[in-house]
């Protein structure tokens, strides 16, 4: 199994320098350059040349693209003009006296604060619960234009999900609305994981839910964003049995192994996981998050491992200073 998953990942194409596949949003936060500047030079110079564009009319910008901006940036700030900045970059790249391959560093620890919810989520809201998917395609593709995934997977998608877990609970929709808008957004963090950066060298993590565990979604949440940060994930998803987790923990030997329980019978079966998990000198570290801890927090004390926090992102950041 784990062979095969290795044979997958290795056989993976790496995305040419020259292919589209960051949005404007993405670009400022990995250069530093501020979208009107971006605006400003794609209209006064042509810069950068590549003409890309989402469905929506979007601009979208390749991995050379970002090497040539950062370039420009770096010259700016060295006291000449835009203008100045950008002929002389052009020329570097026609002598090919740029900094060749990938030289885009891994992504910084992800900090997004709860109060920047992009006014998309009301909106989106409305069209999955309308079961119009195809407007949901369309908000989702503006939002994609000026916000990176990582600020929708946390500030749309996770409040988005916890709406329409609410709204079936209280009635006002029905199991098959609220089927159709989970798995929307279930199916959107999915191919996000699955789309990320070129993965770094390191051992993976592996996610897992616990035993009878079927809620997924912070799971998922944790996987895209572990992904948008170049880390490998091995994602197992729901209801994933300790005879068959520990299996395949011995072919795979990640760095880390995170555990979810959402509800409290499920939370309480991951104290089981020592009789099943074997652990050399500290390997594979493991974690555990969930909502049932949250609810109940007498409930960590139960679970041997590295409580992860009440969040996505405490768990995130807290899993990245642990495996740094």
């Amino acid at each position: 199994m784990y062979r095969l998953w290795k044979e997958k990942m290795d056989n993976q194409p790496i995305p040419p320098l020259s292919e589209a596949i960051f949005n404007i949003g993405a670009v400022t936060r990995m250069t530093g350059i501020p979208i009107t500047s971006l605006h400003a030079w794609e209209r006064r110079y042509g810069f950068p040349h590549s003409s890309a564009r989402t469905l929506g009319g979007h601009r979208l910008y390749s991995e050379k693209d970002v090497i040539l901006l950062r370039s420009v940036k770096a010259q700016i700030d060295r006291g000449i003009t835009a203008r100045q900045a950008v002929i002389a970059v052009q020329k570097m790249d026609q002598e090919g006296r740029l900094p060749p391959g990938r030289s885009l560093e891994a992504p910084r620890p992800i900090v997004v604060p709860p109060s920047a919810s992009p006014a998309g989520h009301a909106q989106l809201a409305e069209a999955l619960f309308q079961h119009d998917l195809a407007r949901a395609d369309q908000l989702m593709g503006e939002m994609l234009a000026f916000t990176s995934p990582e600020e929708i997977t946390l500030n749309v998608i996770g409040p988005l999900l916890s709406e329409v877990g609410e709204a079936w609970a209280e009635g006002r929709i029905s199991i098959s609305d609220e089927h159709l808008a989970s798995n929307y957004l279930r199916h959107r963090l999915l191919m996000w994981m699955v789309t990320g950066p070129v993965a770094r060298p390191v051992d993976p993590v592996v996610l897992a839910c616990a035993p009878g565990e079927w809620h997924e979604g912070s799971l998922l949440m944790l996987g895209v964003l572990l992904r948008r940060q170049g880390r490998p994930v091995a994602y197992l998803g729901q209801n994933v049995p300790f005879a068959d987790l520990a299996a395949f923990l011995e072919q795979v030997r990640p760095a880390a192994l995170v555990l979810v329980g959402m509800l409290e019978e499920s939370a309480r079966l991951l104290a089981d996981w020592p009789k099943w998990i074997k652990q050399t000198a500290g390997r594979p570290l493991v974690t555990f998050a969930g909502r049932a801890f949250v609810i109940r927090p007498e409930l960590k004390e139960l679970v041997p491992g590295v409580y992860l926090g009440d969040s996505v992102q405490t768990g995130l950041t807290r899993l990245e200073e642990i495996l740094s």
